[in-house]
C-alpha cells in the first residue's frame, strides 16, 4: 500500500545556529522542538517557535530563521510519493494538535528508536513518522463532511477563494482571478501555497472535485452533467482527476455513498 508521503530521513540534533539561516529547504521538513527557541520569518511575518512546538516547513517556502536560545529538536525530512494514486495536503507552519497526547507519545517512541538501524526498528520508525503526518492531515483537513471553509487572515486570499467559489462552473485562469482581486500570479500562488499548501490551480481543482462529490451524492445528474456543472469540459479529465484524488471513479464513488434501495 502506497502512502502520499515518503520519509527520507529522521534524526535528533542540537544547534547553536542553523546550518542554513536563509533560503529554501531541500525537502519538506518537520521540526519538533525539545529545548530552546528560534525565530522564523516567512513572507515578512516573524514567529517564535518554542519548546514543545511542532513546525512544518515545505520546500517551496523562502524563509529566514535564527536561533534565540540553543535548540534541541527532532528533525524529519519527507517528500511526496509520486507512486501513490491519491494526494493529501498538510498545513504549513506551526501545528496545533487536537490530540496532543497521541502526537507526544509518537514522538517519544520515535526518539527511543530513531538511531536503531535494525530492519524491524527502521520499519516501525517509518510507520510512526507516517502516522504523525497522517494525524496532522486528519486534524487539519478532515471533519467528516469534507466541507471546510477557507477562512484566513489574508484578505487577498479570502477574496480570491470567494471569487473561485462563485465561478466554479466557468473556465478559470489565474490571470482572471488576479485581475478580480488586484494582484499578480506570482504573489497569489505564493499566498495560496502559504495558506493551503497548494497552488491556485490545484486549489481550483480540489474545489471542483469537492462540488462534484456533493452532486454525485445529492443529485441524479449524469456523470457528464456533474462534470459540466463543476467546470470540467472534458469528461475524461474529470474522471482521471477524481480518481487520482479519491482513489475511485466518480461512478464508483456514487455507488459507494448513495443508498440505491
Amino acid at each position: 500500500m502506497q502512502f502520499p508521503f515518503k520519509v527520507i530521513e529522521s534524526t535528533t540534533a542540537t544547534r547553536d545556529e542553523f546550518d542554513m539561516t536563509d533560503g529554501y529547504q531541500p525537502t519538506h521538513a518537520l521540526f519538533f522542538l525539545k529545548k530552546g527557541a528560534f525565530e522564523i520569518e516567512v513572507n515578512g511575518v516573524k514567529q517564535k517557535i518554542n519548546k514543545g512546538d511542532c513546525y512544518i516547513l515545505p520546500d517551496f517556502v523562502h524563509h529566514h530563521r535564527n536561533v534565540i536560545e540553543p535548540i534541541e529538536f527532532v528533525y524529519v525530512k519527507f517528500c511526496f510519493n509520486e507512486r501513490c494514486p491519491y494526494t493529501i495536503e498538510i498545513p504549513v507552519g506551526k501545528v496545533n494538535f487536537v490530540d496532543e497526547n497521541r502526537f507526544l507519545t509518537s514522538i517519544a517512541t520515535l526518539e527511543r528508536i530513531i538511531m536503531n538501524e535494525e530492519a524491524i526498528y527502521r520499519g516501525y520508525r517509518d510507520h510512526l513518522l507516517l502516522d504523525i503526518l497522517f494525524q496532522i492531515y486528519h486534524e487539519h483537513h478532515f471533519d467528516g463532511s469534507d466541507d471546510q471553509t477557507h477562512n484566513c487572515y489574508d484578505k487577498i486570499v479570502n477574496a480570491a477563494a470567494d471569487y473561485i467559489d462563485k465561478n466554479l462552473t466557468k473556465k478559470l485562469c489565474i490571470n482572471e482571478i488576479c485581475h478580480a482581486v488586484g494582484t499578480n500570479p506570482s504573489t497569489l500562488n505564493f499566498k495560496f501555497r502559504r495558506e493551503f499548501n497548494r497552488s491556485v490551480g490545484n486549489y481550483v481543482l480540489y474545489e471542483r472535485i469537492k462540488k462534484a462529490k456533493k452532486l454525485l451524492i445529492g443529485s441524479s445528474y449524469s456523470i457528464g452533467e456533474v462534470a459540466r456543472r463543476c467546470g470540467f469540459d472534458n469528461l475524461y479529465y474529470f474522471s482521471n482527476a477524481f480518481k487520482k484524488i479519491h482513489g475511485c471513479a466518480p461512478s464508483a464513488y456514487r455507488k459507494q455513498n448513495v443508498n440505491l434501495s
